[in-house]
C-alpha cells in the first residue's frame, strides 16, 4: 500500500476524532454528559438505542454506523430495524455504512424497508459509530467499540448534533447508495455469467426480495440503458418525457444527469451573434422573443458533437444519462454519439399530431433569463424556448419513427410515447412501461 492509498481512511478516522473531541469540549462548558458513557454490553447498548428509537418525539434519523449488523433473528434489532421504519415514515432515516459483508446484509435488510442506505467506500474502521435523532427532542449518541465492548455516550439537545451532522451530510455526498453498489459488484465480470454472479450474491448478502429488484433496477440501467436517447419533433413533448423518466430514476435513487442539445445550440447561436470570429454558429440568425434560426440542419451538427462529447465524459463515472434533442434526420444524428454509446442505449420517440404540436409551439416563448454577479454573466435558457415557425415547418416537416423501425440496430432498443393527451399522468404511465421494459429481462435472468 503506497503512502495515497493509506491517506483517506486515516483523514477519515482523524476528521471523526476530532469532530469527537470538539463536541466533547464544548459539551462540558454547559453540562455533563448523560449517561451512557460507560462500557456496556452489546445486549445494553441495543436495548438503550431501542428505547430512543420508540421515542415518538423522534422523527428523522442520520446515522453513521460502519459495523451495522443484520438482524438474523435478534429480537432486539428485529425491533430496532421496526422502529427505524416508523421513523422513515415520518421525515425519514439515512443510514452510511461500510464495505464489510455483514454491513452490506444489514443494509439490504433496512432498504428492503424503505430505508435509504449508502455504502463509504472511505470507512475502513468500525470501532466509532453516531446516530443524530431529531424531532421535538434529539438525542446523539456516539459509541466507541473497543475490545468488543460498547463505551455509548448519549448527548441531547440540538447543539450536540449540529458537529456530527456536517460530518454526516459531507460523508452522505461522497457516498454510494447500496443498490448501485451492489449492482456494480455485479457488473464486475463477463454477460455470460451474470445470472451464476445474481444467485450468489442473493445468497451471499440473504437479500430480500424489495431489496433485489432494487438492485435489478440499477443493474439494468447501468448494463443496458447508461444512456437514454429521447428523440421527436418540437412540440411533441420530449421536455416533459425527459423530466419524467430524470423523476422516476431519481425516485429509485440513480445518478442521473439530464442533457438538451439546445443549450449547446444556443451557445453556437451567441459565437456567431457576438462576432467573435472564431468560426463558430456558421448559418445562425436572431430571431424575435431571444429565439434563433439555422439555414440548414448541419448548422446544429457542432452542437450535437459538443453533446456527445458530454455523454462520453459521463461514461467514466456512473450517471444515467439522458440526452434530449430534435432532428429530422434522427438516424444521422444518432450517429455522431458513436457505436460503443448507442449499443448501450435506449431510445425514447415521443411522437404528436402535427396540431398539437403547432398548438403547444404556439404557447411556447419563454425568453432566456439573464443574471450578472461581478464580473460574470449567466444565461439560463428553458424547456419552453420559442421556436421560429418557419423553422418548424421547414426544418421539422415529418417524423421519422417509422424509418427508426426499420433499422435493425435500433428497433429493439426503440420505445415509442404518444403524447397527444394532456394529462401528464398520460406520459407518466408510458415512461414507468418503459423501466419496466428495461429491467424486466433482469428479473427474468434473476429466476433462471
Amino acid at each position: 500500500m503506497n503512502w495515497s492509498q493509506l491517506l483517506v481512511p486515516v483523514t477519515s478516522g482523524v476528521s471523526v476524532a476530532l469532530i469527537v473531541a470538539t463536541v466533547r469540549f464544548l459539551w462540558r462548558r454547559t453540562r455533563l454528559p448523560t449517561g451512557l458513557s460507560q462500557r456496556m454490553t452489546r445486549r445494553n447498548y441495543l436495548a438503550e438505542m431501542l428505547v430512543i428509537s420508540k421515542n415518538d418525539n423522534v422523527d428523522r434519523l442520520d446515522a453513521l454506523v460502519p459495523n451495522l449488523l443484520p438482524a438474523q433473528g435478534s429480537p432486539v434489532l428485529v425491533e430496532i430495524q421496526e422502529s427505524w421504519t416508523q421513523i422513515n415514515g415520518r421525515r425519514g432515516v439515512r443510514v452510511i455504512t461500510r464495505t464489510e459483508p455483514a454491513s452490506l446484509t444489514a443494509g439490504a435488510e433496512l432498504l428492503a424497508a424503505g430505508i435509504e442506505v449508502r455504502v463509504s467506500r472511505a470507512l475502513t474502521a468500525d470501532h466509532l459509530s453516531y446516530h443524530l435523532f431529531s424531532g421535538s427532542e434529539h438525542h446523539t449518541v456516539l459509541n466507541r467499540r473497543n475490545g468488543g465492548k460498547d463505551r455509548p455516550e448519549r448527548l441531547d439537545e440540538i447543539s450536540a448534533a449540529k458537529v456530527f451532522r456536517s460530518h454526516f451530510d459531507e460523508t452522505w455526498s461522497e457516498s454510494e447508495p447500496i443498490e448501485s453498489f451492489l449492482a456494480g459488484q455485479l457488473l464486475a465480470g463477463p454477460d455470460s455469467g451474470l445470472a451464476d454472479r445474481i444467485r450468489e450474491q442473493r445468497a451471499a448478502y440473504q437479500l430480500p426480495a424489495k431489496a433485489e429488484d432494487a438492485i435489478l433496477r440499477h443493474l439494468a440501467f447501468r448494463h443496458r440503458a447508461p444512456v437514454v436517447f429521447v428523440t421527436g419533433l418540437p412540440g411533441a413533448g420530449k421536455s416533459l418525457v425527459r423530466r419524467a423518466l430524470a423523476e422516476e430514476l431519481r425516485r429509485w435513487r440513480m445518478q442521473v444527469d439530464e442533457l438538451n442539445d439546445y443549450v449547446y445550440a444556443f451557445e453556437e447561436f451567441l459565437h456567431a451573434l457576438m462576432l467573435l470570429g472564431d468560426g463558430r454558429g456558421a448559418g445562425f440568425s436572431a430571431q424575435q422573443g431571444g429565439a434563433f434560426q439555422v439555414e440548414r440542419e448541419d448548422d446544429l451538427r457542432p452542437a450535437l458533437h459538443t453533446l456527445g462529447h458530454r455523454v462520453w465524459e459521463n461514461r467514466r463515472s456512473n450517471p444515467i444519462t439522458i440526452v434530449e434533442f430534435a432532428r429530422a434526420d434522427t438516424i444521422g444524428a444518432l450517429q455522431v454519439f458513436g457505436d460503443e454509446v448507442l449499443a448501450a442505449s435506449q431510445i425514447i420517440h415521443v411522437r404528436a399530431s402535427d396540431t398539437e404540436r403547432s398548438a403547444r409551439l404556439a404557447r411556447r416563448g419563454e425568453p432566456p433569463k439573464i443574471s450578472v454577479a461581478g464580473q460574470s454573466i449567466s444565461l439560463e435558457v428553458s424547456d419552453e424556448h420559442r421556436l421560429p415557425s418557419n423553422a418548424a415547418d421547414t426544418l421539422y416537416s415529418r417524423d421519422d419513427f417509422a424509418l427508426l423501425k426499420a433499422q435493425k440496430n435500433i428497433a429493439n432498443r426503440l420505445f415509442l410515447v404518444e403524447n397527444d393527451a394532456e394529462e401528464k399522468a398520460h406520459v407518466d404511465e408510458q415512461v414507468t412501461a418503459f423501466v419496466e421494459a428495461v429491467v424486466r429481462p433482469y428479473r427474468v435472468l434473476a429466476r433462471t
